[in-house]
């Protein structure tokens, strides 16, 4: 096995040793994760927001590889050499058999929280009970709090889901549908927002499930001429630019931002058609990204042709 990138032990220790401090006792949360992986990137997020009531330690658990065909693959082995598949830890599958980033793990009790909306969730009612002093993600109002929920979700399914679809089908009309669903969810987003942040003056939920995305948007410019408008609407755009400049110019969200350079060169394996992970695998066979499906999009599924 060809192994594309090594789990970056020193740079995760630097990482860690500067991350989740807290004056609690609790034993630090082992959070799985990944530097590219935009999903995993909300729970960074919610983690730094609480950093100091939340201690977590960071282990980098997906890197890419290359496989040799077997020779029980459904299709000729020309047509897969310059394939990569994720990378797994041992320890994120015993967390995870799912093999998904974020994850987050109590080593006190071997109790595992999953999928990045809830992991966000999570944190923020773990930090309020530790006493955190960083406002709340989520608003404390049970109806303001459940349409922010219904806000999260959507922006998962438009933004989300229009990224990797304008990232990864072949078809040029599918591709430029894909990034007119991206700019609906922003626009929804920017219209709904009701202070320097979706839900007010700090940064929330809503934020923290878009914020991955939006800034790798570069990555549809780079690869597929599609850019953000920088104005226009109404001031719609002005807006969404200025909280976009205000989200990434956090002091504890600034560090967490890949570099442009090193994340373009990872997400070519998307625009290239090169990618076998589960969300690649999904918009490949025509479903969106949020609807992957754990059986039929798994990698191993896919090194045997299930289509």
């Amino acid at each position: 096995t060809l192994r594309a990138a090594t789990t970056l032990r020193a740079a995760t220790t630097l990482r860690t040793s500067r991350r989740g401090q807290s004056s609690t006792a609790a034993a630090p949360l082992r959070y799985f994760s990944a530097w590219f992986c935009p999903f995993a990137h909300r729970a960074t997020l919610a983690l730094e927001h609480h950093r100091q009531a939340v201690p977590y330690e960071w282990e980098e658990s997906l890197g890419w590889e290359q496989r040799a065909p077997t020779g029980d693959e459904d299709f000729e082995a020309t047509e897969r050499s310059d394939w990569w598949y994720h990378w797994k830890s041992p320890a994120l599958l015993a967390a995870n058999p799912k093999g998904m980033v974020p994850t987050l793990l109590d080593p006190a009790t071997n109790r595992a929280v999953t999928e990045s909306i809830v992991c966000i969730q999570f944190i923020d009612e773990l930090a309020a009970a530790n006493g955190s002093t960083a406002p709340p993600l989520l608003p404390t109002d049970p109806f303001e709090r459940a349409a922010a929920r219904v806000a999260a979700e959507q922006v998962n399914k438009s933004v989300t889901s229009g990224y990797y679809q304008a990232l990864v089908r072949t078809d040029a009309a599918e591709r430029a549908d894909g990034f007119a669903k991206v700019l609906d969810g922003l626009r929804a987003f920017t219209r709904e927002s009701r202070g320097h942040f979706w839900g007010g003056d700090s940064l929330g939920l809503v934020d923290c499930v878009l914020l991955p995305y939006a800034y790798r948007l570069y990555a549809l410019e780079h690869y597929r001429g599609f850019a953000v408008p920088a104005s226009g609407e109404g001031g719609v755009w002005e807006r969404y630019q200025a909280w976009l400049s205000r989200a990434t110019s956090l002091p504890y969200v600034a560090p967490t931002l890949p570099e442009r350079e090193r994340y373009l060169r990872h997400v070519a394996k998307y625009a290239e058609g090169k990618a076998r992970s589960k969300v690649g695998n999904a918009v490949r066979r025509g479903a969106a990204a949020h609807d992957y499906d754990d059986t039929l999009d798994d990698d191993a599924a896919h090194a045997q042709g299930v289509k």
